[in-house]
């Protein structure tokens, strides 16, 4: 068997990263991806794109509040440390915006419908005492909520 190698004029250069350049470019790249997935919006005969809306519960919420921000302004809220910021941003990716409710992206790509804390604890109360639920293991009763479509950021120390 003869193996011949064809050459190509390739320049390999090594690049010397300052802490954070790194994360950095993985931020733009993000956000760039973040427009087309978490930025979910119409396309008017303009060729422009609107802002999607979100329900005023959502907005409201301890919870969601930042996320919400983050999704419709693809900015950190100018209060928080540059820590925090770059947590939030990264936790932020994880979630989307579609038709006025706020979904978070498990694996796979599946969208769960992210709960306020009323419907959390309806949805616990839920899986707790029906037939199928009772005192089982917590990891149990976290996937069975995860596959009916539901989560909430507290929903692992809550269960």
């Amino acid at each position: 068997m003869d193996c011949t190698i064809l050459e190509y004029d390739i320049e390999i250069k090594p690049i010397k990263l300052i802490k954070g350049q790194g994360l950095a470019k993985l931020m733009v790249e993000s956000k760039c991806r973040a427009l087309d997935i978490n930025f979910i919006a119409a396309i008017d005969d303009q060729e422009e794109m609107t802002a999607p809306q979100i329900s005023e519960a959502f907005i409201d919420s301890p919870w969601y509040v930042d996320i919400i921000f983050i999704l419709l302004n693809l900015q950190a809220p100018p209060s928080l440390s540059r820590t925090k910021s770059s947590f939030l941003k990264m936790k932020a990716t994880r979630y989307c915006i579609l038709d006025n409710v706020l979904f978070w992206k498990y694996h796979g790509g599946i969208l769960l419908n992210c709960l306020l804390k009323d419907e959390a604890d309806k949805v616990m109360q839920e899986f707790h005492a029906r037939d199928c639920g009772g005192h089982l293991y917590w990891k149990t009763t976290t996937d069975k909520i995860l596959r009916a479509g539901f989560y909430w950021p507290t929903l692992f120390a809550d269960v």
